[in-house]
Parts: C-alpha cells; structure tokens; sequence
C-alpha cells in the first residue's frame, strides 16, 4: 500500500473507534442519568438506611 491508502485505512480505523468511544460515552451518561433518577425516587443515597448528604446540593 502507499503511504496515502494507508493514511486512509488509518482515519477510517480513527473514525470508527471515535464512534464506539461516542456511543460507550453516550451509555455511561445514561447509566448515570438513570442512577440519579433512581436515587431521587428512593430519597437519596444511603448506607444502611443512613442517608449520605451531597457535596453539591
């Protein structure tokens, strides 16, 4: 391969794991968003039914 399809081949490769690391990001959030959803419903975080306060309210 010259040197011009293999910089090709590379920005494609790029542009593929850009995607997957987009779309993993975009899970995570969810999975965080979801979790403070979660957490407002039962009333907050606890341990052993002590509630933790929040740094930032």
């Amino acid at each position: 391969m010259t040197s011009n399809e293999e910089l090709v081949k590379e920005l494609n490769d790029l542009k593929a794991e850009m995607r997957q690391m987009k779309e993993m990001v975009s899970m995570l959030l969810t999975m965080v968003v979801d979790m403070d959803d979660d957490e407002e419903e039962y009333g907050g975080p606890t341990i052993g039914g002590i509630d933790i306060s929040r740094f930032n309210n």
